[in-house]
């Protein structure tokens, strides 16, 4: 993880080289653990829609990101539930970063990589189109994952591609393609794909926190504007 935090450091990038096309002067993080009305679980796209709409209406040159280690009711729903000799707990914790921008805006590649995932997982309340590229620093190999994409995405990427920093990735997906959310992009760091080579967790159990923030560290290290 030190070593990890260390090239994250000396790499770090603008966020405007992933959303190179989206106007933005800063960067407004907002807590959906707190800022969310108790009375609902937000699991309907209308509703979360209005919620972020609103945020982004007073605040209209801002970029909206939000959701590392963010514990979401949204997913505190019978899917995401485990009953286990200690009692019951929901896989309610984010893994990852939201950035809220509209459907088809375009996501570009941070740094060189390759595909190594190209997958519509396409379940409700999943990624829907995902991407995920690994990326190697000196012998130092990590992923990205690029959720909630359009179905074109898929299309335009397929495995082993090679990318160059700043490269198109594709484009956020509609609600009807991107597993049924409001268009956003979940962008996670991995440092081990533990197998995977579908689908990847975004959530994870509470009691679990600590092990999976060493696999998941904060997407924040690898940009320059604090979020």
């Amino acid at each position: 993880m030190e070593e990890f935090k260390n090239i994250a450091r000396n790499n770090a990038v603008s966020l405007h080289k992933m959303f190179p096309k989206t106007s933005f002067s800063e960067v407004l993080k907002i807590d959906m653990s707190t800022e969310l009305s108790p009375d609902s679980n937000y699991d309907t796209v209308a509703e979360l829609g209005d919620f972020i709409a609103e945020i982004q209406k007073k605040n209209p040159d801002a970029l909206l990101a939000n959701g590392y280690l963010e514990r979401r009711m949204f997913y505190t729903t019978e899917a995401y539930k485990r009953t286990t000799p200690n009692g019951s707990e929901y896989r309610n914790i984010h893994l990852g970063t939201d950035f809220w921008v509209p459907a088809q805006t375009p996501v570009h590649a941070v740094f060189d990589g390759k595909v190594v995932i190209s997958q519509d997982n396409n379940f409700p309340k999943d990624y829907g189109p995902t991407l995920v590229l690994e990326h190697n620093f000196d012998g130092q190999l990590f992923y990205t994952l690029y959720g909630h994409l359009s179905q074109e995405s898929l299309a335009l990427h397929k495995k082993e591609k090679q990318f160059q920093a700043g490269e198109l990735i594709g484009f956020i997906g509609k609600p009807e393609e991107n597993g049924n959310w409001e268009p956003h992009l979940h962008f996670q760091i991995l440092l081990d794909l533990l197998g995977n080579t579908e689908n990847f967790p975004g959530v994870a159990f509470p009691s679990e926190i600590e092990k999976w923030k060493t696999i998941c560290p904060n997407p924040s290290l690898l940009f320059i504007e604090e979020f």
